[in-house]
């Protein structure tokens, strides 16, 4: 049975899902996480499994990041989430400012 993958909007919708909040400031959470998701969303559904433009996917981030930071995620919970993200979807070439000292994993031989 193959192990799914989730598209790259899937695993940034993943990622707001499992980061825990801390901000409990309900008129931030609404501008800072819960604004930027439904954009996510929206574009998760008019593309479906569909590859994001760079464009699309840069602004991607962009929400992400913003959610990350109104949720108050510390920062190596939000390396890792990014990380996940990047290695999975082959995107650190489009990224290389967004993780600098964070190399993709090589495959074990």
């Amino acid at each position: 049975m193959a192990e799914f993958v989730p598209t790259f909007l899937g695993s940034v919708m993943k990622a707001i899902a499992c980061t825990p909040n801390k901000n409990f400031d309900d008129d931030a959470y609404d501008r800072g996480v819960i604004e930027p998701a439904r954009k996510i969303r929206k574009l998760h559904e008019e593309l479906g499994d569909a590859r994001p433009t760079d464009e699309q996917m840069k602004e991607v981030m962009s929400l992400l990041l913003t959610i990350f930071e109104t949720k108050m995620v510390d920062m190596d919970e939000r390396e890792d989430r990014l990380k996940e993200i990047l290695d999975r979807n082959h995107l650190h070439e489009l990224f290389p400012d967004l993780l600098p000292l964070v190399k993709p994993q090589q495959p074990s031989q």
